[in-house]
């Protein structure tokens, strides 16, 4: 199990005499906490919650019964815990994407580690405050929670690729496209809270997996178109439900071009209301000399002995799901002193690729990043 030290025992379970016990202070309790919660719920009592805080009160609430606080350890704000004296160690910052960066500068002020919720920021400016925030704070681990990384199937094939069997990857296409599933809340459809629309939202795990998978090249430049096109139409359903056509502010589709140091190069398509066949389509096509790969059928393309040959991954399954797994590798880094599992240099290189295809919509042209 990836992750796993003695801190945690067989198989994800808790050894109890375990020393010593990290503490949370969850910030931000809307969709996305109730999955951290979850995670954090699997690492008691070595590590877990032991305070949260949400400006709106019936939602700070809600998540404090569900983690099992006293109305005592529940606050509007981080400035709040950090006033109370519960003493903690690290932040789980689930908050809108707007607030991404103002949490995370706060609590590494404060020398505490900081597990932050995708997208790192809207702005690569903000990563390198994020980052320089960190460098000031004394050890302190600050990871992006891209919980793709992290699952089973990610995990194999990256451990596959270390070998180097693709050669020079020197081409990827990565493609997370919905037909029909728009977000509807305003978080996600206002850019002023969001920073963006598919892009921000889906785009950015696509994105940071398949760079992952190509070992983070140096981005050099991006073109791209970022439209809204089906979003204002009154005759398109959502099948997450109606949003308010009047404020949505942020595109519906996107499709990139980048450019790598390297000489390599990358093709992103991400949408939430595209018209295809599928409800929903994940898929990255890694292009090597020596062999390509697939995401998620985890094959392998290649030729031998004039042949050539397509090989398919198998391995015991494992139903620990990414989200768990990223916040237990968070944990099981923090508790062993090893790096960040998600280092803030990858994420500053997600943003300014996705910085960048906004940027090149409007000019309407290639932009350097």
């Amino acid at each position: 199990m990836v992750g796993t030290t003695n801190l945690w025992g067989e198989a994800g379970k808790v050894d109890v005499n375990a020393k010593p016990k990290l503490r949370v202070a969850l910030v931000g309790c809307g969709g996305i906490s109730g999955t951290h919660i979850n995670g954090w719920k699997r690492l008691s009592p070595t590590a877990q919650i032991v305070a949260c805080a949400d400006p709106i009160e019936d939602r700070r609430h809600q998540r404090g019964e569900e983690i099992g606080l006293p109305r005592e350890s529940r606050f509007p704000y981080l400035k709040d815990i950090l006033k109370s004296g519960i003493e903690i160690d690290a932040v789980d910052c689930c908050t809108n994407n707007s607030a991404h960066a103002p949490v995370s500068i706060e609590a590494l002020n404060h020398d505490l580690h900081v597990l932050c919720e995708k997208p790192t920021t809207t702005k690569p400016q903000l990563v390198r405050k994020i980052m320089a925030a960190r460098d000031k704070a004394k050890n302190r681990i600050f990871m992006t929670a891209q919980h793709m990384r992290f699952e089973q199937k990610s995990l194999k094939l990256k451990e596959f690729l270390g070998g180097g069997i693709l050669g020079d990857i020197y081409y990827a296409r990565a493609q997370f496209l919905r037909r029909r599933y728009l977000p509807a809340r305003i978080g996600f459809i206002d850019k002023t809270i969001s920073g963006g629309g598919p892009c921000i939202d889906i785009g950015v795990h696509i994105l940071d997996l398949t760079l992952h998978f190509m070992g983070y090249p140096e981005p050099v430049s991006v073109t791209a178109i970022t439209p809204q096109k089906m979003a204002k139409r009154k005759d398109i359903r959502g099948w997450w439900g109606e949003w308010d056509r009047g404020k949505i502010t942020v595109e519906d589709f996107a499709a990139g071009f980048i450019r790598f140091k390297n000489g390599g190069a990358l093709t992103l398509e991400c949408s939430w209301l595209t018209n295809m066949r599928e409800p929903e389509l994940t898929k990255i096509t890694l292009m090597g000399t020596e062999a390509g790969a697939e995401w998620p059928e985890l094959t392998i393309h290649g030729e031998s002995n004039g042949s050539v040959t397509d090989t398919a991954l198998k391995f015991p399954q494992d139903n620990t799901g990414g989200h768990a797994k990223e916040i237990e590798v968070f944990a099981d880094a923090i508790l062993t002193g090893k790096p960040s599992p998600v280092p803030a240099e990858q994420s500053l290189n997600v943003i300014r690729i996705l910085d960048g295809l906004y940027r090149s919509h409007a000019a309407g042209k290639e932009v350097k990043v």
